[in-house]
């Protein structure tokens, strides 16, 4: 299990930078896609930093530093049958794919994003599918 956790902590991208995302893409009735940005910036960090705390509790609940609580088993239980934690649903996106194939499109989506606050609004979006 340990191994696990550590393989989905190696593939979880960090949140992006709230402060400097604003400054770069205020919202505007000019320039209505920063809207769209910064929303999807905001959407994304929350399911990021739920995750991160997650996989960082689960780690210290297996070395033995924190106790287990219902949450987190019912976290492992999902990381172990490669689904994806029910709360990590709840913040992200709908998917049917397995954990592993969510993670890869989830790091997708944030490079998408990380794309568009380095070089600017992108000309045409492609619109995922499940």
């Amino acid at each position: 299990m340990k191994e696990i956790v550590l393989l989905i902590e190696d593939k979880t991208p960090k949140p992006f930078d709230y402060e400097d995302t604003f400054a770069k893409f205020p919202t505007d009735y000019n320039e209505s896609m920063n809207t769209v940005l910064i929303q999807e910036v905001i959407r994304y960090n929350v399911l990021l930093i739920i995750m991160d705390k997650n996989i960082k509790n689960l780690q210290r609940a297996l070395s033995g530093k924190i106790v287990m609580s219902d949450e987190l088993e019912k976290i492992s239980t999902s990381l172990y049958n490669n689904q994806i934690p029910a709360i990590w649903v709840k913040f992200g996106f709908l998917s049917q794919k397995p954990l592993m194939a969510w993670l890869a499109d989830l790091n997708d989506r944030i490079k998408f994003l990380d794309d568009w606050i380095k070089q600017g609004t992108p000309k045409a979006f492609c619109l995922p599918s499940n």
